[in-house]
């Protein structure tokens, strides 16, 4: 299989992940794994828009990690009281 094949089915796939973790919405911790996993998920598009010379798909991507690291600091004070008690 070609790399850059991979690359998008794992960037696909992770995108798919996140965004299911993060719309179940079972606790904060789970959330906040869908937001982590976003993030990789972000940066893997970016780099298939770099390799790709697609300055849209990079632009978006970095976009969207700015968002998903904002939904990490916004839920991980939640999931650090979930697992104290």
């Amino acid at each position: 299989m070609e790399e850059l094949t991979i690359l998008r089915t794992f960037a696909a796939v992770t995108t798919v992940v996140a965004a299911a973790l993060v719309a179940a919405n079972w606790n904060a911790r789970i959330t906040v794994a869908g937001f982590v996993i976003f993030i990789v998920a972000s940066i893997a598009w970016m780099a298939d828009g770099w390799l790709e010379n697609k300055p849209s798909l990079i632009i978006q991507n970095v976009i969207l990690l700015l968002i998903n690291v904002l939904g990490v600091w916004r839920w991980f004070p939640k999931a650090e009281k979930e697992i104290k008690s």
